[in-house]
């Protein structure tokens, strides 16, 4: 049964019991408005139609012969979708053109250096010019001056075999200048003024510059500290008056100790820091370990081989099939140096020579490596040395005789895809070696080679540094540290309410 409901129509109720007579009238009336408004519609629409038309005949013939505007391509584009709109076709594919601008869209968000944009957030602990630039003499700061002011002032590093273990001037430098204005190349770390809001705090030491310019050797008797165990004290001191140091005891503070002695007389006091090597040669595994610290690369001091570009002709053009320069006889680990020397030293192919640390000595490596398929990296004092990284400049592929070594990156590289490793105990039997290198066949040295010039990039140092350099890299490195310091710091939060009641 049907109940009387009210409806609103043009201001008149309309009883839901009318005869349908009435009701098939009005609605005969409204449908014939409809109809009315249909037709206005339909030729408005074809007005503007034809006028679309006209404008794309009218941009055809004034267009001149250069390439067509982004405007002009979309209207021509939507003419012929009317034109064909009955017609199936697939989509075309994005020219290069688009590719292009999207390829120029994103370099263009990374230009510069962003706190946003950054993996690292590090706050830097503004320690006077003592303990970092004040080591350079080019480095002359006005008073109450801490840091280079621009990108421009800061001071080149000392040259010669300092170079080596440089990682924390580079590493300093591009943090210093993160924040600054005429930054223009992109960054891993981006340095923030707040110590709560950091991933990990940075200790601006050049604790390697200060041990090769202030250590002087122990002398009996003499109680009187060197400069460099002075600026050692200092800095413990500085940090334990620091909030940021007590909240973690130093976890999540990082310290750049390259030098195999560096900061060795205050080290057990730094021990719960990241720190930053080149290897664990002279550590207690308890003081600094791969699962804590980063290992970064040294600085080769041999130049870039930049025209070596061809690999089967390197191949072809490098007549020595070993080459070796350097110290033979060492203490500690290195006797593995005079062992390999006795066994290839009457080898014709093979170059294995003294070497010295003058600029003609590094002339004289720089040849031999670019003339030789093979460069062989032994352990010495410590497991690693500048020489692999020099033989990765000069594009001479390596041969790794060391057990113990740890390499930079190794997380996210592949040494074995551009480098050779044999253990010390099957570099020791006789004719081994030699055996090994003369069966290397041409396809797998030139793949190694065009590997290594790949990689090339990942263990040089700059400033301004470039995303996929050794500093950005050693960021990322770590960046890739930074979860097991948030665990770690978490965990140490548990009580903080318990430890405040009692």
């Amino acid at each position: 049964m049907w109940r009387s409901v009210q409806a609103v129509r043009a201001g008149k109720y309309v009883d839901s019991k009318e005869d349908d007579d009435d009701l098939a009238a009005k609605t005969k009336h409204f449908r014939s408005d409809d109809s009315v408004w249909i037709r206005k519609g339909f030729v408005v629409a074809s007005v503007a139609l034809f006028c679309l038309f006209l404008l794309t005949g009218f941009l055809s013939r004034t267009r001149l012969t250069s390439e067509p505007s982004n405007v002009f391509k979309y209207v021509e584009a939507f003419n012929s979708e009317v034109l064909e709109s009955g017609s199936e076709s697939e989509p075309e594919e994005p020219g290069s053109d688009s590719w292009e601008l999207n390829d120029h869209l994103e370099a263009s968000k990374q230009v510069g250096c962003h706190k946003d944009s950054a993996k690292l957030k590090v706050f830097l602990y503004d320690l006077p010019p003592k303990f970092h630039y004040g080591m350079i003499p080019e480095f002359t700061p006005e008073e109450s001056q801490i840091w280079p002011r621009n990108v421009s002032n800061i001071p080149r590093y000392p040259g010669g075999l300092y170079q080596q273990h440089s990682p924390e001037y580079w590493l300093i430098s591009d943090l210093v200048t993160s924040d600054m204005p005429e930054r223009s190349t992109p960054c891993t770390a981006f340095r923030v003024k707040n110590w709560q809001i950091a991933d990990v705090i940075l200790i601006p030491f050049f604790a390697s510059l200060s041990y090769n310019k202030y250590s002087r050797p122990a002398v009996r008797g003499r109680k009187k500290m060197d400069r460099n165990q002075e600026l050692q004290v200092n800095l413990l001191s500085f940090l334990r008056s620091q909030p940021a140091w007590r909240a973690s005891n130093g976890a999540d503070h990082v310290l750049i100790i390259h030098h195999p002695n560096a900061m060795v007389y205050k080290r057990e006091q730094f021990r719960s820091a990241m720190f930053v090597v080149a290897d664990f040669g002279r550590y207690d595994a308890e003081v600094a370990n791969i699962a804590k610290d980063v290992v970064a690369p040294y600085k080769h001091i041999i130049p870039n081989f930049d025209d070596d570009i061809d690999s089967v002709s390197s191949f072809n053009t490098r007549t020595t099939l070993l080459f070796f320069q350097g110290a033979i006889v060492r203490k500690e680990g290195g006797i593995i140096r005079q062992k390999l020397y006795e066994l290839l030293r009457d080898e014709s192919d093979v170059v294995f020579v003294n070497g010295t640390t003058t600029s003609a000595g590094i002339r004289s490596a720089t040849s031999g490596m670019r003339q030789s398929k093979f460069c062989l990296h032994m352990e010495g004092d410590t497991p690693s040395s500048n020489r692999l990284f020099d033989a990765v400049a000069s594009h001479c592929v390596p041969l790794i005789v060391s057990d113990d070594i740890e390499l930079p990156f190794e997380d996210v590289i592949n040494y074995t895809e551009f480098c050779l490793f044999v253990n010390s105990s099957d570099a020791l039997r006789k004719g081994f070696l030699t055996n090994l290198l003369r069966n290397f066949g041409e396809k797998e040295w030139t793949r190694m080679h065009d590997r290594m010039r790949e990689v090339q990039k990942h263990f040089e140092y700059q400033l301004p540094s470039e995303i996929g350099d050794a500093v950005q890299m050693t960021w990322e490195a770590i960046a890739r540290k930074v979860p097991a310091l948030t665990l770690a710091r978490n965990k140490r939060r548990r009580y903080s309410r318990s430890e405040l009641v009692s």
